[in-house]
């Protein structure tokens, strides 16, 4: 492996096979080059295949002493291409040899021990995951204990329920997020009344676009949007907050001063999404059925008047209760999810971006469940 020397860069690690070797027979092998980190990384495979079918002849004296520099990588590899050993005929510069006595007093590693399949370790794996579930439902109603007890604590005395912050959670919850829940509202409400215009219509069932709007928007499409929507907006809030909290130690500080976490931090966050999310339900089912109706008149010719006329006929009023049941619900459920993971946060950023994420899964996750399970159990009612 012989190449031109550079005048600006060392000379790439190569070898020259030279036919006067003092050991009768033999033939020497003249290293030159440099021989470190720099020299062979761009060359290791090529150097590591050459080197092992050279170290392989038995009839060769190795010649190290024009290495133009040899450091611990390059006299590695040559260490690995001999075999761990030096060859009986080598030739070496004072430094290169100590170089090689070093590696050579190091310990040989073992071969790694075939590990045999152990079939206990997919038990032990899910019992591990079975054990972490139950600890965190066991802090979940811890959590929703502490919440209940205070809860009935500020129903005997409401003098005590943190007012100023029920209400500053309520405007950031409520009216801040109008913008989004409209936006999105409208476009499901239009995307909605399109795709079912194109079905009604080939059937002559126009006019059963309000019953579908009605039904699917009032009871399943609005309260479930204006959740994941509120999950996603104020539930990554909250956790965020607690978190930063715990990690700054303010809570502990709470505690210290004998003020309940619950009822400072956890409470007005419930209370203010139980209040605020049933009244983004209500915006969201306006906006998503002006939505629906506008698309109604000009795929299927209903007029405005029609369409409003024809709504309260067709889709009974428990519908609308039932959103708005399911909104009271979903947002209590939301800000207990956000405070839990927030509260479980640990004292480092990485635990505050993970703690953060799972509160938004588990909350728009739980929302979804819940939601379903309400749908089986009132399946017979409002239809």
């Amino acid at each position: 492996m012989n190449a031109e020397a550079n005048p600006t860069h060392p000379r790439p690690p190569g070898w020259q096979m030279i036919q006067d070797s003092p050991s009768p027979g033999a033939a020497r092998l003249l290293l030159h080059g440099a021989w470190n980190l720099q020299g062979i990384g761009r060359h290791m495979q090529q150097l590591r295949s050459e080197l092992g079918r050279l170290a392989g002849q038995n009839r060769l004296d190795w010649d190290l002493r024009a290495v133009d520099a040899l450091d611990t990588a390059g006299a590695l590899l040559l260490w690995r291409a001999w075999g761990a050993r030096l060859p009986s005929r080598t030739e070496l510069s004072s430094e290169q040899r100590a170089i090689f006595e070093r590696l050579e007093a190091l310990p040989a590693l073992p071969p790694p021990a075939s590990q045999p399949l152990n079939w206990r370790l997919p038990l032990e794996a899910v019992g591990r995951t079975a054990m972490r579930i139950g600890r965190q439902g066991v802090d979940a109603l811890a959590l929703l204990g502490y919440f209940l007890l205070d809860l009935l604590h500020v129903l005997r005395r409401p003098g005590l329920m943190p007012w100023r912050e029920t209400s500053a959670t309520l405007y950031k919850s409520g009216p801040q997020a109008l913008g989004i829940i409209g936006l999105v509202g409208f476009s499901i409400g239009v995307v909605v009344s399109y795709q079912s215009a194109l079905t009604l219509a080939a059937y002559g069932a126009n006019i059963y676009i309000v019953n579908l709007l009605g039904l699917s928007i009032l009871r399943e499409l609005g309260p479930l949007m204006a959740a994941v929507i509120l999950a996603g907006r104020s539930g990554s809030a909250f956790t965020a907050q607690l978190g930063v909290m715990r990690v700054t130690q303010e809570i502990d500080a709470l505690e210290t001063f004998g003020v309940s976490p619950t009822l400072r931090l956890i409470l007005p966050k419930v209370v203010a999404l139980a209040l605020a999310l049933p009244l983004l339900v209500l915006w969201a089912d306006a906006i998503a059925i002006l939505g629906g109706m506008i698309i109604a008149k000009y795929q299927l010719g209903i007029g405005y008047p029609v369409f409003l006329a024809r709504l309260p006929q067709v889709v009974p009023q428990v519908n609308f209760w039932i959103g708005i049941g399911k909104g009271v619900l979903f947002g209590a459920i939301i800000a207990l999810v956000a405070s839990f993971y927030g509260l479980k946060t640990k004292p480092n950023t990485e635990s505050l971006s993970r703690e953060t994420t799972n509160s938004v899964v588990m909350s728009v996750t739980l929302v979804i469940l819940i939601d379903a399970l309400i749908a089986f159990l009132l399946s017979d009612v409002g239809l």
